[in-house]
């Protein structure tokens, strides 16, 4: 369910970063079309791991106020 959070977030993120001019790939040529994809995907890459700690603190924060040794029962 994080990992399901933290990805929604950064297709949110990727699509505010190149609709709003911060970050937009390059694409002239054929080869910079063709890298569009590839450049998209990596951008999503880097925004969804900025986002990793803070999903690992929710997660870290909800073990801690349900019990640890809940977890270690499984």
């Amino acid at each position: 369910m994080m990992a399901l959070i933290c990805a929604v977030l950064a297709v949110i993120v990727t699509a505010d970063d190149w609709r709003s001019g911060r970050w937009r790939p390059t694409h002239q040529t054929g080869l910079q079309k063709a890298l569009v994809i590839p450049k998209l995907w990596l951008r999503w890459q880097l925004n969804y791991l900025k986002g990793t700690p803070v999903i690992l603190a929710i997660s870290v924060y909800y073990a801690w106020a349900t019990g640890f040794s809940v977890f270690w029962d499984v």
